[in-house]
């Protein structure tokens, strides 16, 4: 009897030994944020249950998991976000940091809350409708950058009230600037059946009329050509050598008649000026 009941007792303190050993590391693995492990020793424990706070100590470490899971979900999501902005531009400005993890079950819960509801989308939106803007602008540039005299021809049979239309070839160019250096590559002349020129004065071309018959188009290798011509134009303006609008579009000049109101000219220099520059 004495034997059977020793022998029992051991197995007891064998047992709880046990117990006592798992129960320890899983304290220790749930202490070092361990909390897999910490919970799979909890839950190796016999009728842990039953066993000191055991049960309480598996919850927390459930809880814990929950939380750090759903942390990682939201990380992971508001690194596919940051990398969407990155892709759409270089700045900075407007992307949210990533926050470390908190050391506590409600901090993590906190954090992963406001990541989850970072939301990108206007800044997107408007990220890519400039970027489109800009893609359209450059689309649009090309068009007048040095265009071919048969695009501007092209271009000025769309405009309302535009008659005639003749290039200047280096025969017969006014001004002799045909393809010579800072001169235009291309000028092509177009009569405005809203303008009735004495032609006894004008002449009877529509290239003899010039710019006073409707107004011309002239094409420059550069910007800076263009541009310099705009301005050697301007000094004349509102005297009587003036000769009606100039306004340069990439490296092209449109010129309207003087012989045209203001708002003609305004009109006819914005109609120009969108099919020029015109992307389906």
């Amino acid at each position: 009897m004495v034997i059977v009941v020793t022998f029992l007792m051991l197995i007891c303190l064998s047992l709880t030994g046990c117990k006592s050993s798992d129960y320890k590391k899983g304290i220790e693995c749930q202490t070092s944020g361990n909390y897999a492990g910490a919970l799979e020793l909890y839950k190796g424990i016999k009728n842990y249950e039953n066993y000191k706070d055991t049960a309480e100590k598996i919850n927390e470490c459930e809880a814990m998991i929950t939380a750090m899971d759903k942390y990682n979900i939201a990380k992971e999501e508001m690194e596919k976000k940051n990398a969407g902005l990155d892709s759409l531009s270089k700045t900075k400005a407007a992307k949210q940091s990533i926050p470390e993890m908190p050391a506590t079950e409600s901090e993590i819960l906190e954090v992963a809350k406001k990541m989850e509801v970072v939301d990108y989308s206007e800044i997107t939106a408007n990220l890519n409708n400039s970027k489109a803007a800009l893609e359209k602008s450059i689309k649009q540039y090309a068009l007048v950058d040095n265009p071919a005299e048969g695009y501007i021809i092209e271009c000025l049979g769309k405009i309302e009230h535009v008659a005639d239309i003749s290039a200047v070839t280096e025969n017969n160019d006014p001004n002799g600037n045909l393809n010579k250096t800072g001169g235009y590559t291309a000028t092509v002349y177009y009569s405005d059946d809203r303008i009735s020129l004495d032609k006894s004065i004008y002449g009877n071309t529509v290239i003899e009329q010039g710019t006073e018959g409707g107004g011309g188009i002239e094409v420059y290798a550069t910007a800076e050509d263009a541009e310099k011509r705009r301005d050697y134009l301007a000094a004349f303006d509102g005297g009587i050598l003036a000769s009606g609008t100039h306004t340069v579009v990439g490296t092209v000049l449109v010129r309207t008649s003087n012989e045209l109101t203001a708002s003609q000219q305004q009109e006819t220099e914005a109609k120009i000026i969108e099919v020029l520059t015109y992307i389906e």
